[in-house]
C-alpha cells in the first residue's frame, strides 16, 4: 500500500465500492449453530453458518461499536450489523488494505453516535482517495492476490483443525481416545 500513499486523491471509497444485500440473520440466530462456513459479525469471533450468502473476496466492516475490518475470499454468511462490500475494478483486496490502514481513522470519524457509535457510512463513502489505474492494480494484484489467498486458505484449514481439535479433545479427556507413543 506505501506505493500509493503519496499519490494525489483521485476519487472516493463510494466509487469503488460495491454494497452487498443487507443480511436479515441476528448474531444470535448464528451463537451456538454449526455450519461449513464463517459468519461474520460486528466482533472479533467468526461464527459457524450453513447457508452462504455471499461468495467471491468480500470485506466485511462492523457497523456498531469500534471499528473493524475482515477480509475473505470464498462463501461466507454475515450478520445484519455487518456491513458487507466489496469493490469494482478488481479493487477487492486493495480496499480492504486501504480500510485496514485507515482503521483509526474509521474509529475517530467515521463512528459517530451518543452511546453506540455506529459506521457512518455515507460519510465514508466520501472519503477520498487515490483510485489506482487498471495497470497500477493489475500489478498490485499479481503481488497481493495471492498472498490474500494462502490467508483466506489459513482460515479455512484452521477453523478445520479448531473442529478436529474441538472433536477430538473430550475423548482424549475421558479415555475414550489415547495417544500411542
Amino acid at each position: 500500500m506505501h506505493l500509493f500513499f503519496k499519490k494525489q486523491m483521485n476519487g472516493t471509497l463510494g466509487q469503488i465500492i460495491v454494497e452487498n444485500n443487507k443480511s436479515t440473520v441476528q448474531v444470535g440466530e448464528a451463537k451456538g449453530s454449526s455450519g461449513k462456513l464463517p459468519f461474520f459479525t460486528s466482533g472479533d469471533a467468526i461464527l459457524e453458518w450453513n447457508e452462504p450468502m455471499i461468495d467471491g473476496r468480500n470485506c466485511y466492516l462492523n457497523t456498531g461499536g469500534n471499528a473493524g475490518v475482515k477480509f475473505y475470499i470464498g462463501a461466507a454468511a454475515y450478520s445484519t450489523d455487518t456491513w458487507c462490500i466489496t469493490a469494482n475494478r478488481n479493487l477487492e483486496d486493495y480496499l480492504y488494505l486501504l480500510l485496514l490502514s485507515i482503521k483509526p481513522e474509521l474509529n475517530q470519524k467515521f463512528f459517530q453516535g451518543t452511546g453506540l457509535k455506529h459506521l457512518q457510512k455515507p460519510l465514508l463513502k466520501d472519503r477520498r482517495i487515490y483510485i489506482p489505474s487498471d495497470e497500477e492494480i493489475r500489478e498490485f494484484n499479481s503481488k497481493i492476490q495471492p498472498l490474500m489467498d494462502m490467508i483466506s486458505a489459513n482460515t479455512r484449514e484452521n477453523k478445520r483443525l479448531i473442529g478436529l481439535r474441538d472433536w477430538l479433545l473430550p475423548m482424549l479427556m475421558n479415555g475414550q481416545a489415547t495417544v500411542n507413543d
